[in-house]
């Protein structure tokens, strides 16, 4: 028998399997927070793909859009276009980052009181000055500033998307709230308000005071600070 029949077929799954366990291994010791973008997105990617070497795919997906975070704000027809991603993959790797807004949201929704505009500053700022993706935001408070409801009433442009005033009056209608408070932010752009966020603003706030609602503020979170429309100021600089 030649010594290259003698030779065993390697076998790539059990060293894909090695590979997974060593970085889940190395990620449980060092921190999600610890370890290269590389081996965050390829982590990420195990979630997607249970078996396989998703190295490859991990480095053409930070190459095309620069960064984890950006890769999970990506829209499933751009992360369509890379090689190695089809329509299920795109769709449950948008759909994680999904998740874990949904995740950040639902935390800060806890006990969160905002009585004051320090804690109004502070809690739009870590929700949404980050995000790469604008969003438009409504939170219903009790007589107390107690937050009791928050719902996304659009995302990608809220300029392109347009707040339907039946999506104001449900949201109201089912929180029932003494106080209501709209943010929305301006990613890579300016927090000042433009003419269009201030006649949009006056439409919601008028709406909302028709409703029997006091309207507070319109918080807008940019690359430069947190700007609030009925002040005409900003709250904080970047």
């Amino acid at each position: 028998m030649s010594e290259e029949k003698k030779k065993k077929p390697i076998d790539e799954s059990r060293i894909h399997e090695g590979h997974r366990q060593r970085l889940l291994k190395t990620v449980m010791e060092a921190g999600f927070s610890n370890v290269s973008e590389v081996q965050a997105m390829e982590f990420i990617l195990f979630y997607i793909f249970p078996r396989g070497d998703v190295n490859p795919l991990a480095h053409r997906l930070l190459h095309e859009f620069g960064s984890v975070a950006n890769v999970l704000e990506a829209d499933v027809n751009s992360l369509k276009e890379i090689k190695g991603m089809g329509e299920r993959s795109a769709c449950s790797l948008k759909m994680l980052g999904e998740m874990f807004f949904y995740y950040t949201q639902n935390k800060l929704s806890k006990k969160i009181v905002l009585k004051n505009y320090q804690a109004i500053t502070d809690y739009f700022d870590e929700m949404l000055r980050f995000c790469n993706t604008e969003i438009f935001v409504v939170v219903a408070l009790d007589s107390s500033f107690n937050l009791t409801h928050k719902k996304v009433l659009a995302k990608g442009s809220a300029r392109d998307v347009g707040i339907s005033p039946m999506s104001i009056a449900n949201f109201i209608s089912s929180s029932n709230p003494a106080f209501v408070l709209f943010a929305h932010n301006h990613p890579g752009g300016s927090a000042k308000a433009s003419t269009q966020d201030v006649n949009s603003n006056n439409s919601l706030s008028n709406l909302v005071e028709y409703l029997g609602v006091k309207f507070v503020d319109h918080i807008i979170v940019g690359k430069d600070g947190i700007y609030s429309i009925k002040k005409d100021e900003f709250l904080r600089n970047f």
